[in-house]
């Protein structure tokens, strides 16, 4: 059986709508990596600013200010 046939069968809004979320969750997909890659870059660059901070507060535990 012919794939025009197919499609004929199955209705062409039907093999629309399927093709139309295959796209869009490979363009969902393909936006989502950069961000991830994103969201990691900025939390390594939140330990760095802190670190200074954990330091003055007496460590990792950062139970206060030393006396």
């Amino acid at each position: 059986m012919p794939t025009t046939d197919l499609i004929r069968d199955a209705g062409a809004l039907a093999v629309l709508a399927v093709l139309g979320l295959a796209l869009a969750v490979l363009l969902l997909r393909l936006v989502a990596l950069p961000l991830a890659g994103t969201a990691l870059v900025l939390d390594w660059l939140a330990e760095v600013a802190a670190r200074p901070l954990h330091a003055a507060a007496g460590g990792p535990a950062g139970t206060g200010v030393p006396r």
